[in-house]
């Protein structure tokens, strides 16, 4: 894991009384959040708790209705559109759908990371420069994958394909990283090499990274901090080094709740 939290730097995200509804149902409501640099928080809750809209109101996705929201000294909702490109080129997002381009190599679907930062289209691996193609394929042995980057992403593992994600995010040199349910529709096995890959960039790079989990004991083993929401407020924030799965499970509303 990371450094201590109470030893990281100042925040690269800050939420005040943030609020968010849609069509007349609050998703969000007044939720005060600060995360530091370098730190891995596990965000959870119930579906439906507001945790997908609070990453996208960091991300500049969605505006708040009240409080504010700063992301990186930056306030999305006032940004022009120039600068909250900007900003989010500074943002890396990791989804649940991987979002590559399944017919294109583990290696060209890293390089598309680098698209907003090129003037001209780019028509296979070697129409990148040659200093790119480096970096990305330096990024693609940091998850593990560097033996797999001429192989069609349609024939990777779910797995694989997130790692591969994950290595696209990097060749952004992101300074904050939000995912969401990243390893929803993945294996056990598989989601616990995507988390410890996550967790290893985040104290290796300084990187916060902020994720959504539905699976308890996964929070509990990569994050330095479980902040959890219910009901669009936030109920608990704690180092994980002071959870039980038991406590966590009670935000789902039963002791006996499933971790997804």
């Amino acid at each position: 894991m990371a450094e201590d939290p109470a030893m990281a730097g100042d925040p690269v995200l800050r939420l005040s009384e943030a609020g968010k509804g849609f069509n007349g149902v609050t998703v969000l409501d007044g939720v005060s959040l600060e995360v530091p640099q370098g730190q891995f928080v596990a965000l959870v809750g119930p579906s439906g708790a507001g945790k997908s809209t609070l990453l996208r109101l960091v991300n500049g996705m969605h505006v708040p209705d009240s409080g504010t929201v700063r992301t990186l000294g930056e306030n999305p909702a006032a940004c022009s559109r120039r600068r909250l490109r900007a900003l989010r080129a500074r943002v890396g997002f990791v989804f649940q759908q991987f979002g590559l381009v399944g017919r294109l190599s583990a290696l060209e679907n890293v390089l598309m990371g680098a698209l907003a930062t090129l003037r001209l289209p780019r028509y296979g691996v070697m129409s990148y420069p040659h200093a790119l193609r480096v970096r990305a394929v330096e990024h693609l042995d940091r998850v593990g994958m560097a033996d797999r980057r001429f192989q069609r992403c349609d024939t990777l593992s779910g797995g694989q394909q997130q790692r591969v994600a994950v290595a696209r995010t990097l060749l952004q040199s992101p300074e904050l990283i939000l995912a969401d349910e990243p390893v929803a529709s993945l294996d056990p096995a598989a989601s616990m090499v995507v988390l410890e890959t996550l967790e290893r960039i985040s104290a290796e790079d300084g990187i916060s990274v902020v994720c959504s989990l539905h699976q308890i004991e996964f929070a509990l083993a990569v994050a330095d901090r479980v902040v959890a929401l219910r009901g669009g407020r936030l109920v608990l924030d704690e180092p994980a080094a002071g959870l039980s799965a038991e406590r966590l499970r009670g935000i789902y509303g039963t002791a006996g709740a499933r971790d997804d």
